[in-house]
């Protein structure tokens, strides 16, 4: 039985539940892994070096940020890493997308003197008395200005930016803020905060006592589905979608015959 959820595993439940079952029930895990993903990764370790290095020492150079990012993708860099666009792009563009990621997001928040208390900041809850529903979740970064205002950003380096509508609608950084008013007392308003890095832009949201509530009574209800499915045994069936040209468990898919032909690994 599982104990504890992350959004990304309710999510893969949502979306495709025999990938749930492959990941989080058999237990396969593997090396493989998206370039976009990894480049996702360094991003964020990048953001998360720069933020860290001003409180500790100054604002650093952007040069230093960027030979920081060098140092990141070259020292986590494998011959696992998928690229499914490999007609279009090379490993070397994603890497100069970075850089224009990098840059845009220094130009913009330079000298980064927000009131960041936390970066890649754990949070593990659980949503109601019962403790039958605990949840982990990893915070990009939480602003705090000392009098109850608190901010959770997100960075994002996919192509794809929200729309307001969409942000308004969003599930992980609302569960997030569960967890930030379990964690903290003083907690007097909370705003979520999307960094399109790719577009260099941010996108801000609010959520309501009652928003809040209804969204942690469906994802309970998930969770009692999963529980349900695995107790008795159900089959989790294959969701074949788009996304299946970036996943790296065609192998064990009963929905698919051979090798994911989508990718070519470096």
């Amino acid at each position: 039985m599982i104990e504890r959820f992350s959004h990304s595993s309710l999510e893969t439940f949502k979306k495709c539940p025999v990938q749930f079952k492959i990941r989080y029930l058999d237990k396969v895990l593997k090396p493989d892994e998206s370039i976009e993903a990894f480049l996702g990764k360094r991003l964020h370790e990048t953001v998360e070096y720069l933020y860290n290095t001003v409180g500790e020492n100054g604002t650093p150079m952007l040069d230093i940020v960027m030979d920081k990012f060098q140092e990141y993708w070259e020292s986590s860099w494998h011959n696992r890493i998928g690229i499914v666009r490999w007609r279009e792009y090379r490993a070397e563009d994603y890497y100069a997308l970075g850089e224009k990621c990098l840059a845009k997001f220094y130009r913009q928040y330079k000298p980064f003197d927000e009131p960041a208390v936390g970066n890649e900041l754990e949070l593990v809850f659980h949503l109601d008395d019962s403790k039958n529903y605990k949840i982990k979740g990893i915070l990009d970064r939480v602003d705090h200005d000392g009098s109850g205002k608190w901010e959770i950003h997100d960075y994002k380096s996919g192509k794809r930016a929200l729309t307001q509508g969409a942000a308004n609608r969003d599930t992980q950084l609302a569960l997030y803020q569960i967890g930030l008013e379990k964690k903290f007392d003083n907690v007097n308003e909370v705003e979520l905060v999307w960094h399109f890095l790719q577009h260099g832009i941010e996108m801000r949201s609010r959520r309501t006592k009652e928003e809040l509530k209804l969204l942690s009574e469906n994802i309970k209800t998930r969770i009692d589905n999963i529980r349900t499915a695995i107790a008795d045994k159900h089959d989790f069936p294959a969701k074949e979608s788009i996304l299946c040209n970036w996943c790296y468990y065609w192998d064990e898919c009963p929905a698919k015959y051979r090798p994911n032909p989508f990718i070519r690994k470096y």
